[in-house]
């Protein structure tokens, strides 16, 4: 009988060991890659659940939006912002969503007003001035110079020429700001004041915008949105679209007799004043009717059509007539995508004071009156009831303030239940037309 000699006992004990660390080792990897691979598909099945939650929320909000489009509350001037609210929170099978908006310290359930801020593309230089904070001349030439057609500086502005010399050339739009982010483009116009210290432009105070200097952006920490120009300016707001009945709005200049009383309810006579005037007038304007009276009109037109003296008399249009041919007429047909005017319901009180047209103590009256009405201005006429408002400035306010608006801003997050994964969908939904048009929208 042979014996193995304690060396090969050993080299045969070493061997064995050898193969088991590497079979250990190989199954060690195999289960480190099949870990691996399903947290990343619990990752990629929470972010999907959280992304259709954020986007059932999404389109809740559209639903709702259309529906009130077509059925409004002509009671109510704030009954679209509330009955969006009533969706901002939401389940789907194993994940949530919220919308809200910051509003000082608070979130406010439901999407934000663009018509809220002031439109950028259609401000002139005196009220670009009055924008708070860093604002300054040149800055406020250069905005024009961006959107205006021409090649010609203005005297503290920059057009091409500027722009080419750059280290990085590029060119000014020469046309309407399509996002807030653009004004950066501008010369002397930096990130820190468009943004402040919404750095996404979610329009939400995100933990890392409310630490101080912990993280990027630099913020105070006191719990209050800081948004910069971005809180008060907006490219996405637009003006005319439909009428506050959910209609295409009604086009004066080929509207027929009975088309003007079924739309606004005047009368047969003072229809077919509204219709001589517009025939007999080249350049008239909404605001015509704010600033004479109707009598006034028919006379113009009278006399227009070679008569004497004074037309046949016809009754003024009451508060709720002129209100609903404001709210549901035009004068001409639409001339495509206009920047928005001011929603004097939903803006808030400091914004006003940089329209220079309005003073101090008629700012002042308007937000009384308004905060004196729970359901708001459902029409602009109804400023006439503000003390020292008289029709001629009311005439002028029409082309600054609306009371209806069109484009809303949406931040939607959706969170799965089981991981915390949270997906964020911003955009902006326009309800000028319909179907409400989606624009902007973003992921993260």
């Amino acid at each position: 009988m042979k014996h193995r000699s304690p060396s090969s006992r050993a080299f045969a004990t070493l061997l064995v060991l050898a193969v088991v660390i590497l079979a250990m080792a190989v199954i060690g990897m195999v289960q480190a890659t099949a870990f691996s691979q399903a947290a990343s598909g619990r990752d990629a099945m929470a972010r999907t659940r959280a992304y259709w939650a954020a986007r059932a929320g999404l389109e809740s909000t559209i639903a709702r939006l259309e529906w009130d489009t077509q059925n409004p509350d002509p009671e109510d001037a704030y009954s679209t912002l509330d009955s969006m609210a009533e969706v901002a929170e939401g389940r789907v099978s194993g994940a949530t969503w919220r919308i809200a908006t910051t509003v000082g310290k608070e979130q406010v359930p439901g999407p934000a007003d663009e018509g809220a801020k002031l439109n950028v593309n259609r401000l002139t230089q005196e009220q670009l001035l009055l924008i708070e904070p860093f604002m300054t001349e040149d800055v406020a030439d250069g905005i024009l110079d961006w959107v205006d057609e021409d090649d010609d500086t203005r005297m503290l502005g920059a057009e091409v020429g500027y722009y080419q010399g750059l280290s990085y050339p590029y060119e000014p739009r020469n046309a309407p700001f399509r996002s807030i982010a653009e004004l950066e483009l501008v010369t002397g116009t930096w990130p820190e004041d468009v943004r402040g210290e919404d750095w996404n432009l979610n329009g939400i105070l995100d933990p890392n915008e409310d630490d101080g200097n912990a993280s990027w952006p630099p913020d105070n920490a006191d719990g209050i949105l800081q948004g910069g120009w971005s809180a008060i300016l907006t490219t996405a707001s637009i003006d005319g679209g439909l009428g506050a009945s959910g209609s295409a709005r009604l086009d004066l200049t080929t509207a027929t007799d009975s088309e003007i009383v079924a739309r606004t309810g005047v009368t047969t006579d003072q229809a077919r004043v509204i219709v001589d005037y517009m025939q007999a007038t080249p350049t008239v304007t909404m605001g015509d009717f704010i600033r004479r009276d109707l009598q006034t009109l028919a006379n113009v037109a009278f006399q227009a059509q070679g008569g004497r003296g004074q037309a046949p008399a016809v009754d003024a249009l009451s508060r709720t007539q002129l209100g609903a041919l404001l709210d549901e007429a035009s004068v001409g047909p639409s001339a495509g995508i206009e920047p928005g005017k001011l929603n004097i319901n939903s803006c808030d009180a400091k914004t006003i004071e940089y329209l220079p047209e309005i003073d101090a103590t008629l700012a002042d009256a308007i937000i009384a009156e308004r905060a004196a009405r729970p359901q708001g201005f459902t029409n602009i006429v109804q400023l006439l009831e503000v003390p020292g408002m008289s029709r001629t400035t009311l005439a002028t306010m029409q082309d600054l303030l609306t009371v209806r608006s069109s484009v809303y801003a949406l931040t939607c997050r959706g969170k799965d239940e089981l991981t915390g994964v949270e997906v964020e969908i911003t955009a902006t939904m326009d309800r000028s037309s319909l179907p409400v048009v989606l624009k902007d929208v973003r992921v993260r």
